[in-house]
This record gives C-alpha cells, structure tokens and sequence, in this order.
C-alpha cells in the first residue's frame, strides 16, 4: 500500500490518477473533433457563400430590375452579402459539426461528466456565493483560506484540497462530511476512495455502490451513481482500459438537461469565437476595399 503523504507531488503522480485525468482524456478526443469541424464548416461555408448566397442575390437583382427599380452599383452589396453568408456558416456548421459529429460512446461519456462537473461547480457557488468557480492553484488556495470550516462545507473543501493534490487536508474535510443521512455517508465515503485513488490506491467501489442502493431521494440516487461510474472511468483510465463506457452506461438516466449543458458548453463557445474570427476577418476586409477603392478603383465603376 502507498504510504500517504500531506501532498502528492505533480511530477511523480501518475497522470492517469490525476483528479483532472477524464477532462483531459475528453479534451484530447475533442481536439480531433474539433479540427473535423473546422473543415465541415469551411466546405458548407464555401457553398453557402459561393453558390447558394450568389444565386439568391442573382435572383433578387433580376426581381429588382424586373420591377423597374434601380440597383445601386457604387457599393458591392452582392459580395457583402456573400461575405457575410460565409462567416456564418462556416461558423454555425462548424460548430454543429464539432459537437455533434462524435462517437456516441464518448458523446454519452462527455456528456455525463460535463453534468457532474457543471452541478459541482453550481452547488460550490451556491453554497459560498463565489463566481467564478476557482480553477487555479492559487485561485483555490485563496479561495479555501477564506471558506468557513463547517460541516455543511466539508464536501466542497474536500474536493478542493483534492484538486491541488493537498490529500490529507482533503481526507480530514472528508472526514468532517455528515453521515446521519444516506447521501452524506455516501458522499464521505465516496471522497475517502477518491483521495486514496489520488494518492496511489486503488480500493474497491462496491461498499460505495452498496451506499447508492439506501439514498432514498431519486435525484440524489442518480447523482451518486453519475459520481461512481465516473470513479469506475478513473479506474479504467489508471488500468489503460476503456474509461468511456462507464460514463456512457449512466447517461439515459440523467435526462435531457446533460444535452442542454453539452450545447452550452460545446458548442456556443466554439460559435461565438469562431463568428468573432469571421467577422473580423470580413470587416477588416471591406474596410480596407473601402479605404483603398479611391486609389485603386476597380474597372468600369
């Protein structure tokens, strides 16, 4: 057995143990996604903006002409308007790409631990009014120097000092969690394997899974099971074998709401940056067809 120390030290601790090992794993898919995504966007962009956009303003100027209305032709609202086709979509397709053009097994997988990871934060906030959620060494410290040391923050605590490495400070909040219900001695037991998983030992899961079977609130029970598949992914990740399929066997169970938190978290980021790009790329393009028209004016205008 690995004797415990205060702290694990970074360098010598087993990536795969490491608190933060599934976000990585996820990450690392993600980026493959994401660059699949770029390249979906760029050829629906490329369509969009080079035949669907100019035989919409093809038609619109012969409907004009048609009417007897006039075309004003010192400004090229044709081409502005393809310009702008092509920001947008490539940026909606992209990201629509990215988010949902995954395997099923690892969107299930990613699903259910952005909803683990969006609910703590959620309950952190709550409880101590902080926003945003610490995230960085020094952020946390400072955050846990300032937390009132109670039983109803012992939870939280722990899985602080756990995200720094800090095992026996979060074995001793741990140890302060209540257990005079169901949920809390699941909740202290589950916090104990997880600094004993940190810190090099690997004990079994199911006196915890026994703790599931006695929480009598259904939301409670699916939460606790939702923690336990992902402590069964963090042993399959240690063991180099399939971490996703704990995750994802969870997944029906928890809903609708995990989709919900996988768009807002997947895929309205990487739109918003990705239309910011586009957009600045296209305006400073006109700005400079505009500032550079009166010295270098196209033929026949």
């Amino acid at each position: 057995m690995t004797e415990h120390s205060s702290s694990v030290d970074s360098q010598r601790l087993d990536p795969a143990r490491h608190p933060a090992a599934i976000a990585s794993a996820i990450g690392t898919q993600w980026r493959t996604y994401r660059w699949r995504g770029y390249a979906v966007g760029l050829l629906a962009a490329v369509l969009a903006a080079g035949i669907v956009a100019p035989v919409l303003t093809t038609t619109a100027i012969m409907a004009t002409a048609a009417s007897g209305g006039t075309i004003p032709t010192r400004i090229p609202w044709d081409a502005i308007v393809w310009s702008t086709v092509f920001a947008l979509t490539a940026s909606w397709a992209s990201a629509a790409a990215f988010s949902r053009w995954q395997p099923r097994l690892f969107r299930d997988a990613a699903e259910t631990y952005l909803w683990l990871a969006i609910r703590a934060e959620q309950d952190l906030s709550r409880l101590f009014g902080v926003a945003p959620v610490p995230r960085d060494e020094r952020s946390i410290r400072a955050f846990l120097s300032s937390a009132a040391e109670t039983p109803e923050t012992a939870l939280e605590r722990a899985g602080m000092w756990l995200a720094i490495l800090e095992i026996d400070r979060a074995r001793s909040a741990a140890d302060a969690i209540p257990d005079v219900t169901p949920r809390g001695r699941f909740d202290r037991a589950a916090t104990r394997w997880l600094a004993d998983f940190i810190g090099g030992t690997t004990r079994s899961l199911e006196p915890i899974e026994r703790l599931i079977e006695m929480i009598p609130d259904g939301d409670d029970r699916v939460e606790a099971s939702a923690l336990t598949a992902l402590n069964q992914a963090r042993v399959a990740l240690a063991e180099a074998r399939d971490w996703r399929s704990p995750l994802a066997s969870i997944r029906r169970e928890l809903g609708a709401e995990p989709h919900h938190t996988y768009r807002r978290v997947v895929w309205w980021p990487m739109f918003r940056r990705l239309l910011s790009v586009y957009s600045i790329g296209v305006v400073t393009y006109w700005v400079a067809y505009f500032a550079l028209d009166p010295f270098f004016p196209l033929p026949g205008r």
